[in-house]
């Protein structure tokens, strides 16, 4: 017995071989803001103002040094929490904070450099370390030991 494709047959297949190629791209985009967020294993997240950070913040407690004041937060993080890189639009200086000596550097730079020369004292808004850029702030938090998150450090 011969089979026949015929050209509705060959229009299923077609379909379904580019469904198959469209469903994991639609899956990334859809995952996050970012496709490429999840091959990096990161997340992201941005809001309008410190009230809806406080609503919408994923993955740990949203940090207390971000200003009341401050507009257009933006966070990313690794996906086990172990760093994150926040910046922030405007806003009062960071309370509860003392200045000390840079310990790290953001994991990412998608929100801007640091400069040169780097920074030698920070905010140490514990567990982050903040430091006032031209727009606002930007703080950040690196694991210093596996697995460690800042829930595990306040």
């Amino acid at each position: 017995m011969s089979h026949r494709i015929t050209s509705s047959s060959s229009r299923r297949l077609r379909l379904a071989a580019a469904a198959g190629l469209v469903a994991p791209l639609l899956a990334l985009t859809l995952a996050a803001c970012n496709p490429m967020d999840v091959l990096e294993k990161v997340h992201s997240e941005e809001f309008d103002d410190r009230a809806a950070a406080e609503k919408g913040w994923v993955g740990v407690a949203m940090p207390e040094w971000i200003p009341a004041d401050a507009t257009k937060i933006k966070n990313t993080a690794t996906n086990n929490e172990t760093n994150s890189v926040i910046a922030v639009e405007g806003g009062s200086a960071p309370e509860g904070c003392e200045k000390k000596e840079r310990l790290a550097l953001p994991f990412d730079d998608r929100y801007g450099e640091l400069g040169e020369p780097l920074p030698t004292t920070v905010f140490a808004c514990e567990p982050y370390e903040v430091v006032q850029t031209e727009t606002g702030w930007l703080g950040w938090f690196n694991a210093r030991e596996e697995n460690q998150t800042p829930d595990d450090l306040r």
